[in-house]
């Protein structure tokens, strides 16, 4: 396995297995880790989205050479993994690639990034996992992992125009202006996701630099819902990303839901994003979110398009 510098909890050196060797990635390897998960998804679904710029993106918000592993065979890279501070929760990812699966890659960077995040303080450990990948499933049950949840992305295809959207009486949509209403936006984004599975508080400097410091912020693509003076809903969009235009949260606060608010933003969504040329438009939901989500983004005509299973560990930090 790996040494690890004990000050600034890095894995360093290289750990090694019969012909394989894992190491950090660099800025280099972000072309060969993104073809290796295309290949993985198109492996188990019919198609990937997945690209250079959306792995760029989620490496802008990493510590590449703290919390990401690549394994390499000669030349090739065949196995990635990150994992992500979540306070004493931490959130691994990995995969490895389709034609070198039943090698012992996906074990040996499972079991890296949950010392990893072990040795920085994690009391849980998720790893998530494509749905429909059985041997990923079957190997975190082996190392103790099980099953807490199911997220599924969505997606539509737009063959035309989407209707307008019909808001309810009394709710206004304005322009969002990062400049005066960050602060105020982000509050009732977190007041509103304190309520879903898990969730994680971020404070304002956090959030600003994950969201309006990202090199696919774009006000156009946000909205603010009103009621007189106080944000009752919000919506945060990307474009290019997973192929289309992405729904990264769209949130209602409590005493606004029920009343037709989030079917509104999906439509709002759509007509920005057609308005741009996207034809395509994701997002991801919690299949077991208590608000009906997932049945309010079924209604509006997205359909799964795959599925990431997530897997917990109670784990001893600093073991």
């Amino acid at each position: 396995m790996a040494t690890v510098d004990r000050h600034e909890g890095v894995l360093v050196g290289c750990a090694q297995m019969a012909d394989f060797v894992a190491t950090s990635p660099v800025a280099a390897d972000v072309t060969p880790v993104a073809e290796m998960i295309a290949a993985l998804q198109c492996s188990l679904y019919p198609g990937s989205a997945f690209s250079r710029a959306d792995l760029e993106h989620d490496w802008s918000d990493l510590n590449l050479r703290r919390d990401a592993r690549v394994v390499r065979e000669g030349d090739r890279i065949v196995g990635y993994g990150a994992v992500h501070s979540q306070g004493d929760s931490w959130l691994a990812e990995g995969c490895v690639h389709p034609e070198r699966c039943g090698r012992g890659i996906g074990r040996l960077i499972a079991e890296e990034l949950e010392e990893q995040a072990v040795r920085n303080g994690a009391l849980r450990v998720q790893s998530t996992v494509f749905e429909a990948d059985l041997a990923g499933r079957r190997l975190l049950k082996a190392l103790g992992y099980r099953e807490v949840r199911t997220f599924r992305e969505l997606r539509i295809e737009l063959d035309g125009p989407p209707r307008p959207p019909a808001w309810p009486v009394g709710l206004s949509i304005t322009a969002f202006d990062p400049g005066h209403q960050a602060p105020a936006f982000h509050a009732a984004q977190q007041e509103a996701f304190a309520d879903h599975w898990d969730h994680t508080p971020l404070d304002l400097e956090t959030w600003s630099k994950r969201t309006l410091q990202s090199p696919r912020f774009d006000p156009g693509l946000w909205c603010v819902v009103r009621d007189g003076g106080e944000i009752a809903a919000g919506m945060i969009c990307t474009g290019d990303t997973y192929g289309g235009g992405w729904i990264e949260a769209l949130f209602t606060r409590r005493p606004w839901r029920a009343r037709g608010i989030a079917a509104a933003l999906l439509l709002e969504a759509f007509g920005r994003f057609w308005q741009r040329g996207e034809r395509s438009v994701g997002l991801g939901v919690d299949t077991a979110n208590e608000t009906g989500a997932f049945r309010i983004y079924e209604r509006a005509g997205m359909i799964p398009v795959l599925g990431l299973a997530v897997y917990e560990k109670r784990v001893a930090a600093g073991a």
